[in-house]
């Protein structure tokens, strides 16, 4: 018994001595897209993102995990966010899909969204990723005041 009340105390001991780490984050892209993580998914460390959205002046990114077996539950959570937020359904690219929203200055806004698995060279992945790459330029007309 002795034994086992010197573990705990120690265990308390570390988790007081440890630093604490830094904050989950609550919401992805906070200054423009604004989505509230859904429960079950995380952002990982590292997004291992595609090499056509690593161009950060052109994107800004993010992406979130989940498990795969939960995958299309969770990334319907957040397309329901997107909606809400005035975005609607763009076109099909290659590995993926557009949203689009008409912004303040009536340009449009174009949000790619890619699911892989993740990591992304795994077939059969346990765990799935969606990657979100918001183009910084809004498409406006030419006739629109700038």
């Amino acid at each position: 018994m002795k034994l086992i009340h010197a573990l705990v105390g120690f265990c308390s001991m570390i988790a007081f001595a440890a630093p604490a780490g830094a904050a989950e984050p609550t919401h992805l892209m906070p200054d423009s897209l604004n989505l509230e993580i859904v429960d079950g998914s995380v952002v990982p460390d590292d997004c291992m993102y595609p090499a056509s959205i690593t161009d950060t002046t052109r994107f800004e990114i993010a992406c979130v995990t989940m498990p795969a077996i939960v995958g299309a539950e969770i990334s319907s959570q957040y397309i329901g966010q997107l909606g809400a937020q005035g975005w609607h359904q763009g076109n099909y690219v290659p590995g993926g899909m557009t949203a689009v929203r008409i912004d303040e200055n009536n340009c449009r806004r174009v949000l790619n969204i890619f699911p892989s698995n993740y990591p992304p060279s795994e077939e059969n992945a346990d765990v799935n990723v969606l990657w979100f790459a918001l183009d910084r330029t809004p498409r406006c007309n030419e006739a629109q005041p700038g």
